[in-house]
């Protein structure tokens, strides 16, 4: 239902709603009963995440750069469900309006302030143009007039004063900047905002000079001066203004280059123009093509202390600085970017902290991304111009011989080289000089980081190397061992394709499948598109992976080691959405991704798409939510891929449920429904031959097991059979109370394997909530696969059939008696789950559904 029919159904709902009373009826007794349960599953599905889970919807909103999502959280920051054009309008009407104060109080508790205020920094982070960041501002200041600021997080603060002053609404931004002491919640943000308002108002860049100068003088830091060569851009005219002479040990600083421009005569000049002295730069010529040989030749005549590495191939910038560093003879190491502007005083800065303390091994310093004008920008989430600047980091010579040198990517290096050094040293003997800005970073169009990287936004194959070496450095820590490189070593973890030396933009070629879900830990499919993506690999299928955020995952931390070990070991290729791939098969599970997929691209061409749409467990009773629309998200999915995507259910529920949902021409048949699917073979039954041994395996959902503690002990304690239960339990422990475990034998994956556990148990017993509406759930096909008598409750019948036992709470002690005393009785029952899942849940059946699609 579009927003303007919502609201004008509601206006006609509170229309009879005022009728009925005036004639002394209550408010629902007389209204249609059409009307009364009136809802929207998928707006009460992101209500409740942001109610619920907030910061965690803001990241995902920042990482989609969806448009669409801004009217969720608009929908959800008021009882009237306005989309954002509505919600903007009552807004402007209210602000303006003579009797705003009468109706505050009011207003106050119709709109939900934090709501408002995500939406506002989701909004100016997002901004595609002024108009974005005027809505945004018109936000703050209706959450401001109600509340007077006290709502304001520090990012509100920060992120509402850099609107202001974007829009050029300066006597506003700096009274605000004032009232929340906005250099308190970031380093020197008023002073720069101030600095920023000069250099676009100012007639003369020499008044925007003066107030730098200014801006360094309370900073005990050197002046600076402009060449008066005017052609320049404001970034290439700075200089040193009569700099100081240091002495000291020698640093050695590597600037890596590939077809410089003009900007690389000022990062040189910037390093010339250092009051430490004693200092080499060893330029490293990436493979430029040879017109820019006569470049090099100029600034190798410049000055002695400046050195040309010229490499035979273009492998990117740390390939280039390993070069560099094997070429260095300074006691400490730094690198440079080859058209940054650094502040004479910067190498000084950085090393006398290490000179002053033998226990610090590094140091970086903080800068400011800017334009060839100065006019400055930031790709980072929170609202401040200085940020820690990776490219700075110093580091005693001695760091490389204890840790390596830098991994060979052709990008995102920096972060894992710095993590790598906190891990090895601690973070005590490692010292960031984050509040004084120490160089200007330029941005351009086509840089390294163009389109990788904007407020909140990281692309997938950054984020996802970044796991990867994380995961590398945790584990070592938790083995006690020290993550360190060697040079000429494999390298120990994944990385993407692209990322290899030498590799950056290249064609991956064909596929036979590539697997697309949220990947990480806790998403919902990731455990099952990763089952399915080793027995593909292992039947020599060439499958890739491609993670993509989605709205259902309320904790995306961690990816599964699993999945890094399969792309070590070669069996599946990372798959970016900036990457050039063809596949014969696109398999997507979680329909949800495709619900904020407005505004990114994939280049990846399939030949058939194919959504897989699962039905998850619901408790009976609750408020109905779910986060999909599908008209919504497979528009957007067709879009993202180019393509046009057919869908099956996961089960047959749910397959029945799509013949309604979707068009028919997009609907798979009915024998390609998507069983999940049970790997190995069939095990031997074994036959109970003393006290039966009753058994459950669980990994973290509450809803798996009984509703209460009473339930849990009338279902697993018994005098007639042992328990043994396995897996992940503390959710039960908190549940039932550790009393309740008396009795029952506690494995958890460390002592035995999930395969090692069923062998030692005679029943799987399966007891969940009882208003768990329930699915064909994978632990009650593995334990019927491992020829176990499987035992539900009378409820679940309608999933398994014949499959398994049904009982009553109160007759399953006798139901397990009884079966454990007629062997035969157990073989069959036994050998009608095995039956059961080589009909639909097998790696057979699987294996030809996917061939059949292919």
């Amino acid at each position: 239902m579009t927003s303007s029919r919502s609201q004008r159904l509601k206006s006609w709902i509170n229309r009879w709603r005022r009728r009925e009373i005036a004639q002394g009826a209550t408010a629902t007794e007389r209204l249609p009963a059409p009307f009364i349960e009136l809802e929207n599953p998928a707006e009460n599905y992101y209500r409740y995440l942001c109610q619920t889970n907030l910061s965690v919807f803001y990241r995902f909103a920042l990482q989609t750069r969806s448009i669409e999502i801004r009217d969720f959280f608009a929908k959800s920051a008021s009882d009237h469900a306005l989309d954002l054009s509505d919600l903007l309008a009552v807004i402007e009407n209210e602000v303006v309006d003579q009797g705003f104060d009468a109706r505050r109080e009011f207003l106050a508790k119709t709109f939900d302030s934090a709501i408002l205020l995500t939406l506002a920094d989701l909004i100016a982070n997002t901004a595609r143009d002024e108009l974005d960041t005027f809505s945004a501002v018109k936000i703050y200041d209706f959450v401001f007039a109600l509340h007077d600021g006290d709502e304001f997080s520090d990012q509100n603060k920060l992120q509402y004063v850099e609107a202001l002053n974007e829009l050029e609404f300066y006597d506003q931004a700096r009274e605000l900047a004032k009232g929340f002491d906005l250099n308190d919640l970031a380093p020197f943000q008023q002073d720069l905002l101030e600095l920023h308002r000069i250099r676009r108002t100012a007639k003369s860049p020499l008044t925007w000079l003066e107030k730098l100068n200014e801006f360094y003088s309370q900073l005990g830091m050197s002046q600076v001066s402009l060449l008066d060569n005017e052609s320049l851009s404001l970034l290439d005219r700075l200089t040193a203004a009569g700099s100081r002479q240091i002495t000291g040990p020698k640093i050695s600083v590597i600037m890596p280059t590939f077809s410089p421009g003009p900007g690389i005569r000022t990062a040189i000049r910037s390093l010339l123009d250092q009051s430490w002295m004693n200092f080499e730069v060893i330029v490293v010529n990436d493979s430029s093509p040879a017109e820019y040989r006569s470049i090099f030749d100029e600034l190798e005549r410049i000055d002695t202390r400046i050195r040309i590495v010229h490499q035979n191939e273009n492998t990117g910038a740390y390939v280039a600085r390993n070069a560099g560093l094997a070429m260095a003879t300074g006691d400490f190491i730094t690198t440079h970017d080859d058209d940054d502007w650094s502040h004479p005083d910067k190498l000084a800065m950085q090393i006398q902290v290490m000179l002053e303390d033998n226990e610090v091994v590094a140091t970086t310093s903080a800068h400011i991304r800017t334009t060839a004008e100065a006019d400055f920008r930031r790709i980072n989430m929170r609202a401040q111009f200085m940020q820690m600047n990776y490219s700075s980091l110093m580091f005693r010579r001695s760091v490389v011989e204890e840790i390596g040198p830098w991994d060979t990517v052709n990008r995102g290096g920096d972060s894992e080289f710095y993590t790598r050094l906190i891990e090895y040293y601690g973070n005590d003997r490692v010292t960031n000089l984050n509040d004084q800005p120490l160089s200007f970073s330029r941005i351009w169009e086509g840089s390294l980081t163009s389109g990788e990287m904007s407020r909140g936004y990281f692309s997938y194959s950054r984020l996802l190397y970044r796991w990867s070496f994380r995961q590398w450095h945790w584990s070592a820590g938790k083995s006690g061992q020290k993550a360190i490189r060697t040079a000429g070593d494999e390298r120990p973890y994944a990385v993407p394709t692209t990322f290899e030396a030498g590799q950056r933009n290249r064609s991956l070629g064909q596929f036979d499948v590539i697997y697309v879900t949220d990947f990480f830990r806790q998403a919902k499919y990731v455990d099952r598109a990763l089952e399915e993506i080793a027995t593909l690999s292992e039947v020599g299928l060439r499958v890739g992976y491609m993670h993509l955020y989605s709205p259902e995952t309320s904790t995306p931390a961690g990816i599964p080691p699993r999945l890094f070990e399969l792309q070590v070991e070669g069996k599946v290729t990372q798959v970016g959405n900036e990457d050039q791939a063809n596949t014969e098969l696109l398999v997507l599970h979680d329909l949800a991704i495709g619900m904020f997929l407005d505004q990114l691209n994939s280049k990846v061409e399939p030949k058939r798409s194919v959504v897989v749409d699962h039905m998850q467990p619901i408790l009976s009773g609750s408020e109905l939510r779910t986060p999909v629309i599908y008209a919504m998200a497979l528009k957007n999915l067709d879009r993202f891929f180019n393509t046009r995507f057919e869908l099956t259910g996961g089960s047959k529920e749910k397959y029945l449920e799509l013949q309604n949902r979707v068009q028919h021409f997009r609907l798979l048949s009915d024998n390609l429904i998507w069983h999940t699917h049970i790997a190995g073979e069939p095990e031997e039954i074994i036959l109970p031959e003393r006290k039966p041994i009753v058994g459950f395996h669980s990994y973290g959902n509450q809803y798996r097991w009984p509703n209460n503690a009473k339930s849990f002990r009338s279902i697993y304690s018994s005098e007639s059979f042992s328990t043994k239960l396995f897996g992940q339990l503390e959710p039960a422990f908190k549940k039932f109370g550790n009393e309740s475990f008396a009795e029952i034998e506690v494995v958890t994956p460390d002592d035995l394997s999930e395969a090692e556990f069923l062998k030692s148990i005679d029943f799987w017993v399966y007891f969940p909530h009882y208003r768990l509406e329930d699915q064909v759930w994978e632990p009650v096909l593995t334990a019927m696969q491992a020829g176990k008598v499987v035992i539900l409750p009378k409820r679940l019948e309608r999933l398994y059939g014949g499959a398994a036992v049904y009982a009553d709470v109160e007759d399953l002690s006798g139901t397990i008696s009884r079966m454990s005393n007629n062997t035969e009785m157990y073989r069959k029952q036994a050998q009608a789950g095995q039956t059961f899942v080589k009909q639909c849940f097998t790696r057979g059946v699987f294996l030809n559904r996917i061939h059949e699609l292919m």
